[in-house]
């Protein structure tokens, strides 16, 4: 898609879709081609699969440390009764 035609899905300005844009091809989740005038961006799936990986990591511990605030904050509600 042209970055005209992204801009329309969202209510953000054209400019802040342009930075997202720069942002998103720097970390090399976007590809762009030019044809003419013309720049398409293209997602580059394999990228977002590392990124999925990464967060299920990323879950599994913020999981624990939440588990482990429940059972501190039972305790801590238990001995004030």
């Amino acid at each position: 898609m042209t970055p005209g035609a992204i801009a329309e899905h969202f209510e953000i300005s054209r400019q802040a879709v342009s930075r997202h844009l720069r942002i998103l091809t720097a970390c090399q989740l976007l590809q762009q081609t030019q044809t003419g005038r013309e720049i398409y961006y293209r997602l580059d799936g394999t990228k977002l699969a590392a990124i999925a990986e990464w967060l299920e990591k990323c879950q599994a511990i913020w999981e624990k440390k939440f588990d482990t605030l429940d059972i501190v904050l039972s305790t801590i509600k238990t001995q004030k009764k």
